[in-house]
């Protein structure tokens, strides 16, 4: 059974050409796609990581951004203050970060347009989409009056604010959306994603509490759509081969932090709140329930995401059956420790016992991929 990473390599060592190689991946994914049980799922490979040369030149790009950020706040601030925005503060602030976010687009057409090298390509892109949102954002922000003279009360600041943040987010899953028309490169779905949810807890933060609105029903309702729209790409690429499956697994991990943070929030009224003992069994038997869909999907963002919470939960159970103090931590710890070692070395023999249970034809088939023995 041939990986991605041997494909890539045949490339490298010039024994296929780059269109062979899309050729050769996109013939996989179709047979894997009429014959679900000719694909074998494999391991989450990170795609976007080829070397320390990536990470290198992946550093000198936020560095630059943060210096150019800084250059044209000095040259744009004297020159541009009151002829161009007339002392709109909104304005000036989208004049200092446009430049930038050009800047980064040129880096990203070079990097992911010609160089063909993902973790360069994902941080001038995230600079990009930032950079673009906070300027929408902040020219509507000058336009609907953000400013300490029609701002006059806290309810007025909140309405204002809250028109901001939704225009932010709204323009940055806009500018993620135009990179990946424009690269086709599977980070921006997550970009697009984390974009519209905070521009829908946003919107929501005026009908209710922020806290229980980002930690409740509409973290778990977005958190889930977001894990449909992640297994809907999956089921097109049961092998985990092409660009479909790298799609995927950004939305998983966009998924997965959210349905946590909804069900802390409906099982212990807050996100942030201690679980009572009972409160921390409910969430143990979710997360436990979580565990057993990443298995079946064959992916672990859900349980990574579900770390934090499943080690506080523990821990408040360990601590109601007779520990305390040094105790807890330390049989915590144990417990967790041994139990993560132990699910990754036993991925794979876990996730045969688990598809026993599913079914082998249709849908399923593909949405599930086969484990081989």
């Amino acid at each position: 059974m041939f990986e991605p990473s041997d494909i890539r390599a045949a490339v490298e060592a010039g024994i296929l050409t780059r269109d062979q190689a899309t050729r050769l991946e996109a013939f996989l994914a179709s047979r894997a796609i009429r014959d679900p049980r000719t694909a074998v799922a494999t391991d989450e490979n990170l795609r976007f990581l080829n070397n320390f040369n990536d990470i290198f030149i992946t550093i000198g790009i936020v560095i630059l951004a943060m210096g150019l950020t800084g250059i044209t706040g000095l040259f744009f601030g004297p020159k541009f203050w009151s002829m161009v925005t007339g002392g709109n503060a909104g304005a000036f602030g989208a004049v200092i970060l446009m430049p930038v976010a050009g800047v980064m687009w040129l880096l990203a057409e070079y990097f992911g347009g010609r160089r063909r090298m993902l973790l360069p390509t994902m941080a001038a892109v995230s600079v990009f989409t930032l950079y673009s949102g906070l300027s929408v954002g902040m020219l509507l922000s000058g336009l609907t009056g953000a400013n300490p003279e029609t701002v006059s009360s806290l309810s007025q600041a909140w309405e204002t604010l809250g028109n901001t943040g939704i225009s932010t987010f709204l323009g940055c899953g806009g500018a993620a959306l135009v990179a990946w028309l424009r690269f086709r490169l599977p980070f921006c779905m997550f970009l697009m994603a984390v974009s519209t949810a905070a521009a829908a807890y946003t919107f929501a933060g005026f009908f209710g509490s922020a806290g229980l609105v980002i930690g409740g029903l509409l973290s778990v309702l977005i958190g889930f759509a977001t894990l449909a729209a992640a297994i809907w790409f999956d089921q097109q690429d049961p092998g985990r081969i092409t660009r479909l499956s790298d799609n995927a697994f950004w939305l998983h991990v966009a998924a997965a932090p959210q349905i946590i943070l909804g069900l802390r929030g409906i099982v212990m009224g807050a996100p942030t709140a201690t679980p009572s003992t009972p409160e921390a069994m409910t969430l143990l038997a979710c997360l436990v329930g979580l565990g057993f869909l990443s298995l079946a999907l064959n992916r672990r963002a859900l349980v990574v995401s579900s770390l934090l919470s499943f080690w506080l939960a523990l821990g408040q159970v360990v601590e109601a059956v007779g520990g305390g103090g040094m105790n807890t931590f330390i049989a915590t710890t144990l417990l967790l420790g041994t139990g993560i070692i132990a699910l990754g070395g036993g991925w794979h023999s876990a996730r045969r016992w688990v598809l026993g249970w599913m079914p082998k034809t249709g849908i399923a088939a593909r949405i599930f991929p086969p484990e081989p023995a």
